[in-house]
């Protein structure tokens, strides 16, 4: 006792003082350190607990009485790349794969292509002003395009409308095998007015760089990639018919296409809905279709966002229905789903961070 208090005395004021400091600084780390631990342990429980509530969710979804639900669960999830995983937690692969194969469907007959006749010529603008098409749409400026807002049950879309088809084209970037373009990089590419992402692409675990498109790929009556006829396929030829259907790259060429991309599924052919017996997720959507006069629809849904949830197939081929499509096809969706017009993305992104993806292809229009 004596040696310390010896020792203190030998200290100088300005030592003690350091020291002073030195031990109210590690008692003030201390505190700190118990008050993160206590921060970070009501995190880890409030985790715990989110966690073990979205799994008891899960499982009822998938294990619970309601075939439809579960069908929509795991939809929504394969769907969505990031999470595609989460549908096997509590199914097998078996199981899941069985819901998959039963929401995969193909058309049988023969695409009537007489229920597209094209007008030779535009008719001329009414001496009183713009008035509605023989489907509702008003071409206000004269330009030929004709752009509306969509609105849903639990979702918000965005539809352009190009009267002359032959408008439509496919667009790339340079070449495949690296990285692709936005959809806005490729508008300024070919000088285009607007478009929306196209077909689907490399993307393991929703990480790919869009530089190299998956199924038949043809763009200004080139091949740039071939496929294996298990996807749709959505293809102009060089009259601005939209063809649809199963195609490999021989059929495609005799048929006279120039442009198209691969996509599943396909939701309208012959005028018909074709999506009555499957069950898809809720996410966000990119379609194109046809009018009967020739018009191209091109649609974009915004999902996995506050003011849009997104849709399902059904919901899609309701609306292009109402608006007269007689042939239309999905195009890829979630994250790649965008619209770009008059120098602006139209609809909001649901990528991680909000920023347009690169993509290997889109359908754009002059």
């Amino acid at each position: 006792m004596n040696a310390t208090i010896d020792t203190e005395i030998e200290r100088s004021p300005e030592e003690l003082q350091k020291e002073k400091d030195r031990r109210r600084k590690k008692a003030l780390r201390k505190k700190v350190g118990r008050v993160i631990d206590r921060i970070f342990g009501v995190f880890l429980a409030t985790g715990i607990m989110f966690g073990l509530g979205g799994l008891g969710l899960e499982y009822v979804l998938v294990k619970g009485p309601s075939p439809a639900l579960r069908e929509t669960f795991v939809m929504t999830m394969l769907e969505t790349r990031r999470f595609d995983f989460i549908s096997n937690i509590f199914l097998t692969e078996d199981e899941v794969r069985e819901i998959k194969n039963s929401n995969t469907a193909r058309v049988s007959e023969e695409q009537d292509l007489s229920l597209v006749q094209i007008p030779a010529e535009t008719p001329a603008p009414d001496a009183s002003g713009p008035v509605p098409d023989a489907y509702g749409l008003i071409d206000e400026d004269g330009d030929g395009i004709v752009y509306e807002d969509i609105m849903g049950t639990g979702f918000v879309g965005y539809m352009i409308t190009i009267l002359d088809p032959t408008r439509v084209f496919v667009g790339m970037p340079d070449a495949y095998g690296g990285s692709g373009l936005t959809l806005e990089q490729l508008c300024e590419k070919y000088g285009a007015i607007g478009g929306i992402n196209g077909g689907g692409f490399v993307d393991e675990g929703g990480g790919g760089l869009g530089g190299q498109p998956q199924g038949l790929t043809i763009i200004d009556s080139v091949c740039y990639n071939e496929g294996y006829g298990g996807d749709s396929f959505a293809g102009l030829d060089e009259k601005g018919i939209l063809h649809v259907g199963y195609f490999s790259y021989s059929t495609a060429k005799d048929t006279g296409i120039v442009s198209g991309v691969s996509f599943d599924p396909i939701l309208i052919y012959n005028g018909e809905a074709q999506t009555g017996g499957l069950t898809s997720g809720v996410n966000p959507r990119t379609a194109i279709a046809q009018r009967g006069d020739g018009a191209v629809m091109m649609l974009v849904i915004d999902g996995r966002q506050s003011h849009s949830i997104g849709a399902r197939y059904s919901d899609v081929v309701d609306i292009l229905l109402d608006h007269g499509a007689v042939n239309a096809c999905n195009m890829d969706g979630g994250s790649s789903t965008t619209m770009f017009y008059n120098g602006a993305y139209v609809n909001k992104c649901s990528s991680a961070n909000g920023i347009a993806r690169p993509i290997p292809n889109a359908w754009l229009f002059k």
